[in-house]
């Protein structure tokens, strides 16, 4: 899976009108920057937007302070496929007691982008996995270190 786009809205520190991330043509990068600035929310929105999963926050907790949703998006080449997944989160309202998920994965050609979602998360997310040919934990302990838990790859 190679990273090709990343935006992101209202996900933790980045807030409304974050410029997308164009990662087409670099191999190698380093993010470098004070504490609490959003590098690690960075690496977070890629492993959220992929899997549903950030450094064990909870789904409402990685929605910006004061924003009601929250929105990544993650363009990949993957086997010579251009794909994009788009996880957003809503916070629970009035009527709701439980905030909403939705997750699409779409197959990106030439001019055009084509769903392949199911019918529910659980199955678009097999679909991505399938795609990436990674879990979570797989990635977390192979391809990406998580801050604070790099004895992880050497104790699985």
């Amino acid at each position: 899976m190679i990273p090709q786009r990343l935006s992101v809205r209202n996900f933790l520190c980045y807030r409304e009108n974050v410029p997308t991330l164009d990662f087409q043509g670099i191999h190698v990068a380093c993010l470098c920057g004070q504490n609490g600035h959003g590098k690690s929310a960075l690496l977070d929105a890629v492993t959220w937007c992929l899997w549903g999963e950030a450094r064990g926050k909870t789904q409402d907790d990685l929605i910006s302070y004061g924003a009601d949703e929250c929105r990544v998006e993650l363009e990949f080449l993957s086997r010579d496929t251009s794909s994009r997944v788009i996880r957003s989160r809503s916070r629970a309202g009035d009527r709701r007691r439980q905030g909403v998920s939705d997750l699409q994965f779409q197959v990106l050609g030439s001019d055009s982008a084509i769903a392949i979602t199911g019918d529910h998360i659980r199955e678009t997310q097999a679909k991505i996995e399938q795609t990436i040919g990674m879990d979570y934990d797989a990635f977390i302990n192979s391809a990406f270190l998580l801050q604070g838990r790099a004895d992880e790859f050497t104790n699985k």
